[in-house]
């Protein structure tokens, strides 16, 4: 596991020397760690604020996107579950530390197959314990999540 989080902050810093501290903008069309499309995010206070709208992977249910946060060790996933409701996860998985993939309707760990639900709660060993879930809150059209 501490390789992961090893990589993961050498490419996080990476990733801000090349790019700055842009906010919420797309970076790369898919991450190779998730399968997903890449934001960047910034933390204000301890929470990271985002239109829904304004991103086209989450207009449908079961859409995602990966935000790396700037400050923050690990990246965080967020998922449409239905029109109204959203969810943000920690992608590493529960069971040793590698990074989940998303596949269509679930997340799958490619190191030894735990598979979990949109809402990070697992579906399938050996992991037992669910994806870490950050809280998040809808205020008007923005989704607050709260690191």
């Amino acid at each position: 596991m501490a390789d992961n989080a090893t990589r993961r902050g050498f490419l996080i810093k990476v990733f801000s020397l090349l790019f700055g501290s842009v906010p919420l903008v797309s970076v790369l069309g898919g991450c190779a760690t998730t399968g997903l499309a890449y934001y960047r995010g910034k933390m204000t206070r301890g929470t990271v604020s985002l239109m829904p709208p304004e991103f086209p992977e989450l207009s449908e249910d079961g859409g995602a996107i990966q935000l790396e946060v700037e400050n923050f060790v690990e990246p965080v996933v967020v998922v449409r579950l239905n029109e109204r409701d959203f969810i943000a996860l920690s992608p590493v998985c529960t069971h040793l530390g590698c990074t989940v993939r998303k596949e269509p309707s679930f997340f799958r760990c490619p190191c030894h197959g735990s598979t979990y639900a949109l809402d990070g709660t697992v579906v399938r060993g050996p992991a037992k314990q669910r994806l870490t879930v950050f809280r998040t809150e809808r205020v008007d059209n923005r989704l607050l999540i709260y690191l």
